[in-house]
């Protein structure tokens, strides 16, 4: 049995050593995501983060 693999947007924030990860969207598709992604890298920060990264990557993946 295969099963589906869903892809989302993944938001991290952080301000000095404190950082945040919130989950955007949701995507059946890699390719979708990406094109999301693209959309979500260019809106400005919404507070006085030090940095703000948009990722996309497979739901519940652990990054490397």
């Amino acid at each position: 049995q295969v099963k589906e693999m869903i892809w989302h947007v993944l938001l991290t924030v952080c301000l000095g050593s404190t950082c945040i990860d919130q989950d955007v969207q949701w995507f059946s598709s890699k390719a979708e995501c990406e094109t999301m992604l693209k959309v979500y890298s260019e809106m400005p920060a919404d507070g006085p983060w030090d940095t703000v990264e948009y990722i996309c990557k497979p739901i519940n993946a652990i990054g490397t």
